[in-house]
């Protein structure tokens, strides 16, 4: 890993730029192979807003600190647009489950390709769905939809809540078969 060389450029840009680069290093699929492209994004955001700033609004170094947490949320933003959620994917696909049928099994090995099994799965996941009560129901539409952590704060509910239908949900499915 090189290192950037920031001579003759704001002590104060850089110092508030690595340290933020430092803190961001391990989060959002930002690893250490990242830490120098990162600094020198914050450096380079940092120096380019640094033309409008107005001592009289503000701090030179909390402009500077907003503006690179500013560029830190625009790459997190483009960075997680580029990618699949990576807080949704739950399991690799090559982990072993045990099928009690079949023995031990891959999940890549379960991925059904024949068109008419899914159709056959979805309408019987529909079927059962219609079948629960509407807090349920409710409940599959945001794991549909949201990732398993963010389901509590959409549906304004605390966790205790969530576990409890979550719970409830699995015995259902688990009733008829699934």
């Amino acid at each position: 890993m090189t290192k950037n060389n920031y001579a003759g450029i704001n002590p104060m840009v850089v110092r508030i730029a690595k340290s933020a680069a430092r803190k961001t290093i391990g989060r959002y699929g930002f690893t250490e192979s990242d830490l120098p492209d990162l600094e020198q994004e914050l450096v380079t955001a940092g120096l380019k807003m640094m033309a409008r700033f107005d001592p009289g609004k503000s701090k030179e170094t909390t402009f500077i600190a907003r503006v690179v947490e500013s560029k830190i949320l625009d790459l997190i933003v483009r960075r997680q647009a580029e990618c699949r959620d990576w807080r949704k994917c739950r399991q690799s696909l090559n982990e072993t489950v045990i099928i009690s049928d079949v023995g031990a099994v891959e999940l890549i090995d379960l991925i059904c390709t024949d068109d008419n099994k899914n159709f056959a799965l979805v309408v019987d996941v529909d079927i059962i769905r219609g079948r629960l009560p509407a807090e349920l129901q409710e409940l599959c539409e945001y794991l549909i939809n949201c990732a398993p952590g963010e389901i509590p704060e959409a549906a304004m509910q605390s966790r205790g809540a969530f576990q409890y239908r979550m719970k409830k949900l699995r015995e259902n499915f688990q009733k008829h078969g699934f």
